[in-house]
């Protein structure tokens, strides 16, 4: 259907603006775009094609290695963009085994056409396109650019002193996940990474008596970017609990990629700083009163929030 208004796909996260062709799924009440609809639909028929062709075949090689370390582990799972790079994995590994399963039976049609009907099939193949495994759907690219941008991140926040760093944590009761966490001297700031293009603009769109300041990357508007993270400033806050209700949390938005103008500054928008990755060193690090909670801040953390993978 085209929806009606704006909306986000439950899948990949990709917007979807009023108009688009989407499918609504009642049930769930949830909007899912046609890539991730569809390809849900030719994996599973792509998969039971995949079973049945390979119960006959010789055992093959895995294609991926087993990993060499216990993923159950605590450091192996506080990885940067982890879960991500999991998503990322699962998805392309399906969206491959359909599109190989697609030239598998077009292969099989054009033998089997060709056999009983040697002049007509062979017209007939001739006239029908081979379908080809061509470059990943921009759905399934999206998760392995997200897990690059978590990657850069932590990559700055490892050479920053004084702090403590909680990567890739779950937020309770749901599929979502926190970027990163860091404890520093000033408290403790929420922190998602994201890697786009463009320029980052905040804007003003609520006339002369109203103000609407709005966030815009590459000259769209991106504001729930910045819901997102207050959403999950008032996560950390119920895992603080009364015990550490006194230390302030903080939103930023890293940005890795985007355009600042010629003079690079911080942006805010509904108290959430917008800012890039040589600039999130200095921003964690800045001087405040916490010092001595730190490691214990963090601790409480690591208890309250678990690893997303």
């Amino acid at each position: 259907m085209a929806i009606r208004r704006n909306d986000t796909c439950a899948g990949c996260g990709v917007d979807l603006p009023a108009g688009t062709t989407a499918y609504w799924i009642a049930a769930e009440r949830i909007v899912r775009c046609v890539t991730c609809q569809e390809a849900g639909d030719i994996v599973e028929a792509a998969e039971h094609q995949l079973d049945v062709a390979s119960s006959d075949a010789p055992a093959a090689t895995p294609a991926v290695m087993p990993p060499a370390v216990d993923p159950t582990d605590e450091e192996v799972q506080d990885q940067a963009g982890r879960s991500a790079q999991v998503e990322y994995d699962k998805r392309a590994a399906r969206e491959l085994a359909a599109k190989r399963a697609r030239v598998a039976e077009d292969t099989e049609w054009r033998r089997s056409i060709k056999d009983r009907r040697p002049v007509v099939g062979r017209i007939a193949a001739g006239l029908t396109p081979k379908p080809q495994i061509g470059p990943e759907a921009q759905a399934t690219t999206a998760w392995k650019i997200g897990a690059e941008g978590e990657r850069r991140v932590a990559e700055v926040l490892a050479q920053v002193a004084g702090i403590e760093v909680l990567h890739d944590r779950r937020v309770p009761g749901s599929r979502a996940n926190i970027d990163h966490l860091v404890v520093g001297p000033k408290g403790v700031f929420v922190i998602d990474a994201k890697k786009y293009t463009g320029e980052i603009e905040v804007r003003d769109v609520g006339g002369l008596f109203r103000l609407d300041e709005r966030l815009y990357v590459n000259r769209r508007d991106r504001t729930k970017l910045v819901d997102g993270v207050l959403g999950q400033i008032e996560v950390v806050r119920g895992a603080m609990g009364e015990e550490f209700a006194h230390v302030e949390v903080q939103g930023v938005l890293c940005f890795i990629g985007c355009e600042w103008g010629w003079i690079m500054r911080k942006k805010r928008v509904k108290g959430v700083t917008a800012l890039w990755p040589k600039a999130l060193a200095d921003h964690v690090a800045a001087p405040g009163h916490l010092d001595d909670e730190i490691e214990a801040v963090a601790n409480h953390l690591r208890s309250r929030l678990r690893p997303a993978t």
